[in-house]
């Protein structure tokens, strides 16, 4: 019995040992980075596979190497999923075997500053000392220059700090290098930003139709929305006008239906422990997973959506 018992373990540890590796692009820090931690961990647990995160600077350098299948899986925001497919504004080259998996959670950003600043709209930033450059992750340079248009306003017409990405710009706006940085609710330095710089708070967005229409020529699929205080929503002291758009998770084309379908079913089936893992996933809602984004779904993920009754088209 003792040496059957044996057997069965070592059986069962040989079957975790050679579970299927897959990667998911991803940024080194931010908020994208905990949508992405959160994803492997419920894959990797529930979902039959091992998912690991492979951190780059931006999208822009891991979407060429998902859409030739080096890598497995990415994620980004809508708008930045559009330009990588479309091989415009971030990157030179399309990337037209990127597929869509899952529409996971709505995006809430803007640019903060100090609680106590005495920048009070997008307009004061004239003059002021902003994030500008990402050659590492174009997307922050296409980010601003929406925020910026919402007020009138372009990286001209303020004090530009150069930065190659995300990680840079958070750590010149704690040194205060700069006036502002891209934030977004739910994010883990907004709680390090409140604690280091006595308190910090988001910029408004004007919602009128013109306004708006000059944020979506540098974010297309984005819209303006009301924010208002509340738990988790630090930076947010009054109600306030956010852009926000949908997040993506994505995949190359040729990746087998079978383990599309793993990762699809693993989110679907496990709400719980997404929340559970970042403040991120509070909107993440099951029912929204096949939603349209304009991009092409994998059919793996059809599949999954199709057997659950989510999948509307």
């Amino acid at each position: 019995m003792t040496r059957i018992l044996a057997v069965v373990a070592a059986i069962l540890l040989c079957g975790g040992a050679f579970a299927q590796v897959v990667g998911l692009g991803t940024t080194q820090a931010g908020a994208t980075n905990q949508l992405s931690t959160g994803i492997a961990k419920v894959v990797s647990d529930k979902g039959g596979l091992q998912m690991r995160t492979q951190p780059m600077a931006g999208a822009a350098q891991y979407a060429p190497l998902v859409n030739r299948g080096d890598i497995e899986f990415g994620i980004s925001n809508v708008p930045e999923l559009h330009y990588l497919v479309a091989g415009q504004v971030i990157v030179e080259r399309a990337n037209p075997d990127l597929r869509m998996v899952a529409r996971l959670v709505p995006w809430y950003n803007g640019l903060v500053v100090k609680k106590d600043s005495p920048i009070k709209s997008l307009k004061d930033l004239k003059g002021q000392p902003v994030p500008a450059g990402f050659p590492g992750n174009p997307l922050g340079k296409v980010l601003i220059s929406g925020y910026l248009a919402n007020a009138g306003l372009g990286f001209e017409d303020t004090r530009q700090v150069l930065v190659p990405a995300f990680p840079r710009m958070f750590d010149a706006f704690k040194q205060q290098q700069t006036a502002v940085s891209i934030a977004t609710i739910g994010m883990a330095q907004l709680r390090e930003w409140e604690s280091a710089l006595g308190g910090v708070r988001f910029l408004a967005f004007d919602a009128s139709p013109a306004a708006v229409a000059a944020v979506k020529r540098f974010v297309p699929h984005s819209y303006v929305a009301e924010v208002k205080p509340g738990p988790g929503n630090v930076g947010v002291d009054t109600p306030t006008n956010m852009l926000v758009y949908d997040y993506a998770l994505w995949v190359n084309a040729k990746v087998a239906d079978d383990v599309v379908a793993k990762v699809a079913q693993a989110l679907h089936d496990n709400p719980g422990e997404l929340k559970a893992s970042s403040p991120l996933w509070a909107e993440f809602d099951i029912a929204q997973l096949g939603r349209d984004v304009g991009i092409q779904y994998h059919p793996g993920a059809v599949k999954v959506y199709q057997a659950r009754g989510i999948w509307k088209r």
